[in-house]
C-alpha cells in the first residue's frame, strides 16, 4: 500500500523535478535576463495531477482479478455467507 502512495507522489512530483533540473541547467549557462522570469506553477500542478490520475487508469487496466470465467453469486453454505467470486474457466 505504501508503495502505491509513494509511486503516486513521485508521479505528481516529476514535473517539478524536471523543471528544477531545467533551472539548474540555465544556471550553469547564464544568459542575460531582459525580463523577470515567470514560473509555470499552474502548468506544473496540472501536469502532475494529470500523471497522478493517469496512473489510476493504468493501474485499473493492468491490475486486479481476472475477469474471464463464470461469476458465482454470493450464497449461503451451512448458514454462512460465501461472497461472490469469478470461477476460472476450465481448460478444454
Amino acid at each position: 500500500m505504501i508503495r502505491n502512495v509513494i509511486e503516486r507522489l513521485a508521479l505528481f512530483a516529476l514535473p517539478f523535478v524536471l523543471y528544477g533540473g531545467y533551472l539548474l541547467l540555465l544556471r550553469l549557462n547564464p544568459q542575460p535576463v531582459t525580463a523577470q522570469r515567470q514560473h509555470p506553477w499552474t502548468i506544473l500542478i496540472i501536469v502532475g495531477l494529470s500523471l497522478f490520475a493517469l496512473s489510476f487508469v493504468v493501474w485499473g487496466i493492468t491490475e486486479g482479478e481476472p475477469t474471464t470465467g463464470t461469476y458465482v453469486a454470493p450464497h449461503m453454505v451451512n448458514g454462512k455467507i460465501v461472497p461472490g467470486y469469478v470461477a476460472p474457466e476450465k481448460p478444454h
